[in-house]
């Protein structure tokens, strides 16, 4: 490509001011030279003129808010989603750990030391494990309850 065509397709972005200084530089010292150049740059710089004259388009007052409203919203949910699974997690690990050291603590406290390394599952323990699996089950209804409710919350909002 010719030093002419290069110069030629940076005439427009020339016209609009949108060019570094060194590409700047080499347009004009082209423009000295090439009367065709120089005629096309000003046809481009009355366009570049004519396009500042017109209006910006403005969006509706409404818009705006409206847009600005639904992100808040968004924002607010997505921070509520992650506070909430933060939560469950932590509420989960908590309860596993309890859960896993309650047990041998139980059977220590029900049945001595040698509880602990009695294979046999004694009917203390049973009801123990019982008793955990339902706290289990509870909680985790009351969670689907809660979540539920939230739900509901947000769509009457």
């Amino acid at each position: 490509m010719s030093e002419h065509d290069e110069v030629r397709e940076l005439l427009a972005l020339a016209a609009s001011g949108a060019l570094e200084s060194k590409e700047e530089e080499r347009v004009a010292r082209h423009i000295r030279s090439c009367a065709l150049c120089s005629e096309e740059l000003e046809d481009w710089r009355l366009i570049a003129s004519g396009l500042r004259r017109l209006p910006t388009p403005q969006p509706p007052r409404g818009l705006v808010e409206r847009a600005r409203a639904r992100a808040e919203v968004r924002l607010a949910e997505e921070a509520e989603r992650r506070w909430n699974r933060t939560v469950l997690i932590f509420v989960t690990v908590f309860a596993w750990v309890i859960t896993l050291l309650s047990w041998p603590l139980f059977r220590l406290v029900s049945g001595g030391f040698l509880s602990l390394v009695d294979p046999g599952l004694n009917k203390a323990w049973i009801a123990f494990a019982v008793f955990t699996t339902l706290a289990w089950v509870g909680g985790g209804g009351a969670a689907i309850l809660l979540s539920l409710h939230q739900r509901r919350e947000r769509r009457l909002a």
